[in-house]
């Protein structure tokens, strides 16, 4: 009796040491292994989630930012013309007795146009529209000043102002001279209200969006809680303080909102136009994170509903488990390495076959998981090239004689690489390359881009200076350094003599000997102010001569078979060229 009693403590010790036993192998080979794989795709997750939102927030200002600005430059030159023509009248009758202002300006008073104005040296006023604004208090102060400023001879482009107490609008004026004098000044006020609706609709439909005149005073605003605008509370913002100490720079940063706002995590990007005028987009950390968010909880959840099902299972059935714990444990090891079919085929009708019905549903949860994080990277990614393509498209639409240009350089750099070898990889990158190759155009003015003649010198050296421009926009972007080659250095020379670093040889980069090649083949056989286009195959001799002189002789050779092969068409041809010797 005494020994049978003695063997007790025994049995019951082992049944609880092969429960903790049983448990830990369970934990440390499963669980654990899936939380840190979950935990860890949830990181990068969210790196690739705050990278997109980034970018995506950079464009959203800046594509907004060149709305308002388009919409200031289509304005005054149209007033510029309308002057233009009663500057020409004046010039013939001396006086305005013959016009009618509905029949003078009526035509042109349409789209964002509220009123438009001429008034004359001598007081005479001729006015279409919604006269009634110009008994506004800040509007007729506005209209004074830009009468004054017109009188001397200079054009007029004023702040923002809010008509009425809700409508932002602002007024834009011009000289208007006759016999080399200035006889009167024409002047328009735009509804900026519904310039800043089309750009918020089309591009910030998810953000918070502040607009702020020169000044730092708000005159329009998008999906903005009161309590950021109550008091002008949108002042004491980090991103709107940075913007009123430096507001030439284009950033994202992220902020946290003062204690009395509520202390909330921003992402915020800032962008100005010519006149000043700062743009905010602003989204709330917390939204931009709401899916990771979801993710973690899930995992949490099913984790700790595995832990109990786990203790339970061992509790209640340690003797007979050993054998679907070593299948469990094999499994577990298989999805932790990365094998996320891993599934335990265990028949049982108990607690053991239901552990192995969870598990192989965890795993299948965990393989969805990550099929939507694989999608979500996808998604990204084509987010990514979607507003580089936007971005490529943006910086064209500045240049009215090359537009499409970064597609076709794109399209034309894609096919050379491919003759080249490139891996998917280097393909990628030469397509970021070849479509923001000329980004730093964006820096160069208006009146040089868009000059429908051949560039002066000084002219010249102004637009040599987009290559530096466009590395440092993206310079900030540790992601694009193996692509910032291709924006520095596609003027460069195989020779020497190129810029902006007047590399040679293979000191160029080989992403930026490909650009130079396309984007030369496409300058060539696209008409431009100063010179018509070329035949394709005129254009390929041409290349060819160049090579080993401007171009990289490889690339020229796999541009040729490109060209031959029927992968590089100019925009302009028709019909596949005759290869000849001559070529």
């Amino acid at each position: 009796m005494a020994s049978t009693e003695s063997k007790v403590p025994k049995i019951r010790k082992r049944r609880v040491g092969l429960l903790w036993t049983l448990l830990a192998v369970f934990l440390v080979t499963a669980l654990v292994p899936l939380l840190f794989t979950a935990y860890k795709l949830m990181d990068i997750s969210r790196e690739s989630l705050e990278s997109a939102s980034r970018e995506h927030q950079r464009m959203v200002a800046t594509a907004i930012v060149q709305n308002l600005d388009s919409v200031v430059t289509r304005v005054r030159h149209q007033l510029m013309g309308i002057g233009h023509y009663l500057g020409g009248h004046l010039e013939r009758t001396h006086m305005l007795d013959a016009l009618r202002g509905d029949e003078l300006l009526e035509p042109y008073l349409k789209g964002d146009l509220i009123l438009m104005r001429y008034t004359s040296r001598e007081g005479t006023v001729l006015q279409v529209g919604d006269t009634d604004i110009s008994r506004d208090e800040a509007l007729s102060t506005a209209l004074f000043e830009a009468f004054a400023t017109a009188m001397v001879g200079d054009d007029y482009v004023g702040r923002p102002v809010i008509v009425g107490g809700t409508r932002p609008s602002f007024v834009i004026s011009v000289p208007v001279t006759a016999r080399g004098a200035v006889r009167g000044a024409l002047t328009a006020v735009v509804d900026l209200g519904a310039a800043w609706g089309r750009g918020v609709s089309a591009f910030a439909t998810n953000y918070m969006v502040l607009g702020l005149d020169d000044t730092g005073s708000l005159f329009a605003s998008s999906g903005v809680p009161d309590v950021l605008l109550d008091e002008d509370a949108y002042r004491r913002l980090e991103i709107v303080r940075r913007h009123r100490v430096d507001p030439g720079v284009l950033e994202i940063i992220p902020f946290t909102s003062p204690e009395e706002l509520g202390a909330k995590e921003y992402l915020g990007a800032r962008a100005a136009t010519d006149r000043g005028w700062g743009i905010f987009v602003i989204l709330d950390r917390d939204l931009a994170y709401a899916s990771v968010a979801d993710m973690r909880r899930s995992v949490i959840q099913w984790a700790l509903f595995a832990t109990g099902l786990a203790i339970l299972a061992a509790a209640v059935f340690a003797g007979a488990i050993t054998r679907p714990v070593k299948v469990l444990v094999d499994r577990s090891r298989r999805l932790a390495a990365g094998d996320f079919s891993a599934r335990a085929d265990i028949k049982a009708h108990n607690e053991i076959g239901d552990l192995a019905d969870t598990f192989n549903f965890m795993a299948h949860e965990i393989r969805s998981y990550i099929e939507r994080i694989k999608q979500a990277a996808e998604e990204n990614n084509q987010l990514f090239l979607g507003t580089i393509k936007s971005l490529a498209a943006a910086i064209d639409e500045k240049d009215p004689y090359t537009r499409g240009h970064s597609d076709r350089v794109h399209r034309f750099a894609v096919a050379i690489g491919r003759r080249l070898g490139a891996s998917h990889r280097e393909l990628r990158n030469i397509t970021v390359g070849a479509l923001l190759h000329d980004i730093g155009k964006i820096g160069i003015e208006d009146a040089i881009l868009r000059k429908p003649a051949a560039l002066s010198d000084k002219e010249f050296e102004i637009m040599k200076r987009h290559p530096l421009k466009g590395a440092h926009i993206m310079g900030e972007m540790p992601a694009m350094k193996e692509i910032i080659p291709a924006m520095r250095h596609h003027h460069e020379k195989w020779s020497g003599g190129g810029y902006p670093d007047n590399l040679k040889g293979e000191e160029i980069p080989w992403i930026a000997r490909i650009v130079q090649v396309a984007d030369t083949f496409d300058a060539m056989t696209t008409n431009r102010p100063y010179q018509r286009a070329m035949r394709t195959d005129a254009a390929v001799a041409r290349i060819q001569e160049l090579s080993g002189v401007v171009f990289d002789p490889k690339v020229v050779a796999a541009f040729k078979e490109a060209w031959i092969s029927g992968d590089i068409r100019a925009e302009t041809e028709e019909v596949a060229p005759v290869v000849t010797e001559a070529c």
